[in-house]
């Protein structure tokens, strides 16, 4: 009985960096909170000698413990240690009060404010510090949200610092000036915890939001402080006894605290905007108390600052916005990859050429739609990968665009295929482009350092000839394309009487019928002995005689039967018709051997070796007359499957050939892991073989392979004399080509022997 899976436990990490700050912060809390009891059942610190030494010890035990930070922490030390110093002159400064308060009463000014007042510039800093570290990459919208944001909230507190400043100055002048010291200096403080909030609203960490509560507790207690020294109330009086420690203790820990993990995801980071509205409100909510009730000058400069601010954001905004928009509506008819156009900028543009045609008093206008479709494309990607198919795109933009005018338009449709327009161009300007667009893409591009080729279909419809909107001209340009694609034409105009009902639809719904009533008929090419001349095999090839269009290449439908899962049908029909052929020839004395190429899903067939066994005992042929083809592209896609399926193959009694050998990129990799009897040198390696001493040297490298592994080696493309001679002298065993014998139907086939002096009719 299988165990259930055990859900592994989740180890979160502590909320301080160390276990004994866990604990020295945790003390520090719980003494705080029954110091909060305390303040309350007395209704305020009225124990000034208890109460100012409390508060001086538990302040200068939170400066110590993140001074120790500091000084433990690798690398940037600055932070804690500008932050325990601010810690330690605001405890400095209740040490020097708590004295005093026992020598007799405190002086004002007192020294302890030189202490107090010390603690704001070293706040001020680290505050700072923080914002540069954590908006270096901030914009500069969100650095004016951040002044609307600490602007306004500085406006609201001087709006009502000041106002309470009035009624509690006395004394000298001194102490006037220190008196107001304070107010400004946690209006300062205000300022940047509130604007540097907005300025880290998607960045902001627990370090700067427990400073930042630390600081706005110290205002609170700041402002208590300066209310109940005019009238004194004993909420007034707990929340000025206990603010101060509470606030440092916040500050000291900040430092301590360990970094969480911020998403990577996309909209996992809210905006911040709450913090700038909040701003903007309260400076216009200064501005306008400041027309009904008197408010201090310093507030009311604050709050036309906010409202002043938050207008140069919103014209930011606006301006951005805009932007934004023309950038979005741009790359939304951009193709990322070409940075062509796309298909939505071709449909724009087609859909305003037939409005405008459809005003009648708009000029009457002509439009060519160049339908263009790139072939042998999914060979590049196949063999080299999809990143050289992305290369090749992208240097194929650039030069269709030089074989265009200036003022007509390209466009990546998808995939492989691109559109033209041309507006008002004559029928020769047209035929030109795509000719000139033809011999461009034909031209070798360099991928990943190797010369690589591709050709073109292209596909002409012209408006309003032969659509009359957007839909039908891109259909009816798709059909010209696909006409001159099966017909190996490269270029086609559109013609109802052909095209009406070409598309690819149709044409897949033909096919399958041709296979269902057996219409497709076969052709042989000999594979003779290069020495003797004697045809020992020949390659069973399929054959589509359209009744519209013609002689459709294989090329052409046999990746659409694939496609439409066809397959199976054609192999079964093709062995049937070539075993049938082959029973036929050595009735009449010709001890010949029939290849029959099978496709991917028909090889991967576990069943593929029973069928065709099956279909040999009933044209009472052995084995050893099928020889099973199999494409090396295949083998690659899938090679354990493919390796198993030529084991069962080979055990039932028939060969297996490696067809097109050496198109792939891992030929020699795969070669040794396989148990098959024939090699088919692709074309590609034989058409380069009297051109050059590398490509000779090349071949000679593979047949002496094939012949060290024990395998027959077959060249296909064979066309000349001089190739036969030196395939010869390689010691090649078996020719394929033009040379020895074009495809054709069985009768016209020449079996025996065949001359090699001449080419083969």
């Amino acid at each position: 009985m299988q165990r259930a899976a055990v859900r592994p436990r989740v180890q979160r990490d502590p909320v301080l960096v160390t276990r004994p700050a866990l604990v020295a912060y945790t003390s520090l809390a719980l003494i705080l909170a029954g110091y909060l009891v305390s303040l309350v059942a007395r209704g305020g610190p009225t124990t000034p000698w208890f109460d100012n030494w409390f508060a001086a010890a538990l302040e200068l035990v939170a400066g110590v413990l993140c001074a120790i930070r500091g000084l433990r922490r690798q690398g940037d030390r600055a932070l804690p240690l500008v932050i325990a110093a601010a810690i330690l002159c605001w405890a400095a400064g209740d040490l020097v009060l708590a004295i005093e308060s026992i020598v007799g009463q405190p002086a004002s000014p007192s020294m302890a404010d030189i202490f107090y007042l010390s603690f704001y510039p070293l706040l001020y800093l680290a505050l700072i510090i923080l914002v540069r570290r954590g908006g270096a990459r901030a914009l500069l919208g969100s650095w004016l949200d951040g002044a609307v944001a600490g602007t306004g909230a500085a406006a609201l507190c001087a709006a009502f610092l000041f106002t309470a400043l009035d009624n509690a100055l006395q004394g000298s002048r001194l102490g006037v000036v220190v008196s107001i010291a304070y107010p400004v200096g946690d209006l300062l403080l205000v300022l940047l915890v509130v604007g540097g909030s907005a300025v880290l609203s998607r960045s902001a960490g627990v370090t700067w939001r427990l400073l930042a509560i630390g600081c706005a507790i110290n205002a609170i207690g700041d402002a208590f402080n300066l209310v109940n020294s005019a009238d004194y109330t004993a909420l007034g009086g707990v929340i000025d006894g206990i603010a101060w420690p509470v606030s440092l203790v916040l500050m000291s820990a900040s430092v301590w605290v360990r970094p969480r993990s911020r998403s990577l995801l996309p909209g996992s980071i809210p905006a911040g905007m709450v913090l700038p509205v909040f701003g903007a409100a309260s400076g216009l909510a200064v501005l306008l108390t400041a027309a009904v009730h008197q408010v201090g000058r310093v507030a009311l400069a604050l709050g036309a600052a906010a409202i002043f601010i938050a207008l140069l954001r919103f014209l930011l905004a606006v301006r951005g916005l805009r932007s934004l928009t023309e950038e979005r509506h741009l790359a939304s008819l951009t193709d990322e990859l070409t940075q062509l156009g796309n298909r939505r900028m071709l449909r724009e543009v087609l859909d305003q050429y037939f409005d405008e045609q459809r005003d009648r008093a708009a000029p009457r206008r002509s439009l060519s739609f160049l339908f263009v479709d790139l072939d042998r494309f999914k060979q590049v990607n196949d063999s080299f990968g999809h990143a050289a198919g992305d290369a090749l795109l992208e240097q194929l933009g650039p030069r269709l665009r030089d074989t265009l005018r200036k003022g007509d338009l390209l466009v990546r449709v998808g995939g492989d295929e691109f559109g033209i327009v041309l507006i008002d161009a004559a029928p020769s300007q047209v035929d030109a482009t795509a000719q000139r667009c033809l011999a461009a893409i034909r031209a070798p591009f360099s991928v990943e350092g190797v010369a690589v080729r591709v050709s073109a279909s292209i596909g002409v419809a012209t408006a309003p000839e032969h659509a009359r909107d957007a839909d039908s001209l891109m259909r009816v340009a798709d059909a010209a394309m696909y006409r001159a694609k099966v017909t190996d034409a490269g270029l086609s105009t559109y013609r109802p009487d052909r095209d009406a009902a070409s598309s690819r639809l149709r044409l897949a719904e033909e096919l399958r019928t041709a296979i269902e009533e057996g219409t497709l008929s076969l052709h042989f090419q000999p594979q003779v002995d290069d020495r003797t001349g004697v045809v020992v095999a020949a390659e069973a090839l399929a054959r589509w005689q359209h009744p519209r269009l013609g002689q459709v290449p294989p090329l052409h439908f046999i990746p659409l039967a694939e496609e439409l899962g066809l397959m199976p049908a054609v192999t079964s029909l093709v062995l049937d018709r070539a075993l049938a052929q082959c029973a036929h020839w050595r009735a009449e004395g010709h001890d010949l051997k029939v290849a029959v190429n099978v496709s991917a899903s028909t090889m991967l067939d576990d069943d593929v070796a029973a069928r065709v066994a099956e279909q040999l005992q009933r044209h009472a042929l052995p084995p050893s007359a099928c020889i099973i083809e199999v494409t090396e592209s295949v083998i690659i896609d899938d090679f354990e499957a493919c390796k198993q399926a030529i084991d069962r193959i080979r055990a039932a009694g028939m060969a297996v050939s490696i067809d097109d050998f050496g198109a792939g990129v891992t030929s020699l990799a795969y070669l040794g892991g396989l148990i098959v009897d024939e090699v088919k040198l692709d074309r590609s390696f034989i058409l380069g073989v009297t051109g050059s001493d590398r490509g000779r040297d090349l071949v000679r490298a593979v047949i002496d392979l094939g012949h060290a592994l024990r395998l027959r080696v077959v060249a296909e493309g064979v066309e000349d004399a001089a190739t036969l001679d030196l395939l010869r002298d390689m010691g090649c065993d078996l020719v394929q080509g033009y040379y020895t014998g074009r495809p054709a139907p069985a009768e016209a086939v020449t079996v025996g022997r065949v001359a090699l002096t001449a080419i083969a009719s």
